[in-house]
This record gives C-alpha cells, sequence and structure tokens, in this order.
C-alpha cells in the first residue's frame, strides 16, 4: 500500500493528526522539503503530533516519510523529484546538472539537520571543549574532511591529530588515554578496523564521539556521543557520494562552529591574532 492509501485509511485519529494528514496529501511536494519544525507551523500542529503519526505509518522517523512520499511522488508526476543516488540524466545539460547538485546538497543537509537534534549537537560541541587531545579515526576520503576539521580547530589554538593509515590509527588509540576524545568516522560501522579501534578506546578509557548512519551496527557500542550522517544516499548503488560527503561536512562544520560559539570573542580573537603573526601586512 503506497503512503498515500496509508494516511487515508488510518482511523482512531486526534482532530490534530487529521489536519496534519489533509496537509500532507495537499501538499506533499512541500513536505519533502520541511524539518519538523517547518511542518508543524505549515499544518498548524504540534511537532507531537508529526511523529504520533510517524508511528502509526510504522515508520522510523520524518526521513522516512520523505522517502515515502518523494517515491509516491515520482510515480505519480510528470517532473522527477531529485533522485540522491542519480540526480542527472544523459540529457541534462549544465544548467541542469547544477539545479540538480544544489538540491542534493539542500536535501541532504535538511536531512542531517532533521537526523540530529539541537541537544545532540550541543553536547557533542561540549565533548571537543572538554578533551585536552583530539583524535579523529576516518578511512578513504572522509580523511580529508577529517584534516579540513583539524585545520579548522588548529587556527583556534585547538590540536588535533588525524592519523592516517591502519598502523598510526591503531597507535594513536593505543597511546589514548582519559584525557583523548576520538572521532571515529564510519557510515556503515562494518570495517573490522574501525571494531578493533573502539575496543582499544574503550580500554583506554578515551571519550569516544561517533559519527555513523542509523542502521550502522555500531549504535549497538556504549559511547559518549553520537552525530548520525544523513541516510539518503545508497551507500554502492549511486553516481558518487555527493550527499554522504556534504553531509559529513556539514556535521565536522557543526562541530566545529558549537566548539568556536562557546568562547566566540577568544576564538576569533585567537585567529585574526595569528593570521596577523603570519602576515603582517594584513591591516
Amino acid at each position: 500500500m503506497n503512503l498515500m492509501l496509508k494516511l487515508k485509511s488510518l482511523d482512531k485519529l486526534t482532530t490534530s493528526e487529521e489536519v496534519l494528514i489533509t496537509y500532507i496529501l495537499d501538499f506533499p511536494e512541500k513536505v519533502i522539503h520541511f524539518s519538523p519544525k517547518e511542518l508543524a507551523e505549515h499544518s498548524y500542529v504540534s511537532i507531537s503530533t508529526i511523529y504520533r503519526l510517524i508511528n502509526k505509518l510504522d515508520l522510523e522517523g520524518l526521513n522516512d516519510l520523505k522517502f515515502a512520499l518523494v517515491n509516491y511522488l515520482n510515480e505519480h508526476t510528470t517532473e522527477q523529484i531529485i533522485d540522491i543516488d542519480y540526480p542527472i540524466s544523459a540529457e541534462d545539460n549544465h544548467f541542469a546538472i547544477t539545479q540538480k547538485l544544489k538540491s542534493v546538497y539542500n536535501q541532504t543537509v535538511q536531512s542531517t539537520i532533521d537526523t540530529n537534534n539541537l541537544d545532540t549537537i550541543a553536547f557533542n560541541g561540549n565533548l571537543l571543549k572538554q578533551a585536552e587531545f583530539i583524535d579523529v579515526y576516518a578511512t578513504s576520503a572522509n580523511i580529508y574532511f577529517a584534516q579540513n576539521f583539524q585545520f579548522q580547530l588548529q587556527e583556534i589554538g585547538k590540536q588535533v591529530n588525524v592519523p592516517i593509515d591502519d598502523f598510526m590509527q591503531n597507535l594513536s588509540a593505543a597511546n589514548s588515554t582519559p584525557k583523548h576524545l576520538a572521532i571515529v568516522v564510519s557510515y556503515g560501522g562494518r570495517s573490522s578496523s574501525v571494531k578493533k579501534i573502539l575496543e582499544i578506546l574503550k580500554k583506554n578509557k578515551s571519550k569516544i564521539l561517533l559519527v555513523t548512519s542509523k542502521d550502522s551496527p555500531l549504535l549497538n557500542e556504549t559511547v559518549d556521543g553520537v552525530f548520525l550522517f544523513s541516510s539518503l544516499e545508497n551507500h554502492y548503488n549511486k553516481i558518487s557520494s555527493f550527499s554522504t560527503r556534504m553531509s559529513l561536512m556539514y556535521i565536522f562544520d557543526s562541530l566545529y562552529l558549537s566548539f568556536f560559539n562557546q568562547d566566540y570573542d577568544r576564538n576569533l580573537a585567537y585567529k585574526l591574532d595569528n593570521y596577523q603573526k603570519m602576515n603582517p601586512k594584513l591591516i
């Protein structure tokens, strides 16, 4: 049964739930772009009403509702909603490519926001502030995003270590202490090397911030904080990892800004002073 039929067939609804269903049925193309707060404001219901309805639909969250709406719209409209895995076609011109890629980025950022809550972002930013040492464990292309995060924090005087190969990652984990925060990045969470690193970190009682996806088996691990990727993208069947990369960059930038904002004036002054030292001709 498609989502629209399921919405129409639900019974034992509250008045607010009926109002929300009417809005979704009338404006599905708008709902796929809304955050929970925006959907609540536009449909004049509470956020709790949204999640009650999602539970009655046997969905896990707003993202699942959006996926179902996108599938419905793709089947019943002539103009396709952006397919995150295959956002362009062979017939697209350069203008269409730029607009569709922009749509992928916009949907990914909104999905990442929806998948995490503000309390999570604030808590994870505080983990960074409390740590004397920060180590980021990433693999493949994610290392470049970790190195950019390292650069951002080092600009304001916070030292970050990004070990690259397996040996150095294991050595860094073995050298970790309770004063260390380990940011472990693994979308699928199935790598044996990641699990080994987590075992070492736990033995050393290091703080652990896990960056992974909502279906990752690593979510069963006991860690200090979690930041979830957007899960709009198929992990293998796609043109490229446009969405996953954007989600990780947004996560790292959010962590950086959360840390920066805890001592805004000091961090801004530190950064500007250092660039002045490196280049006295700036001012």
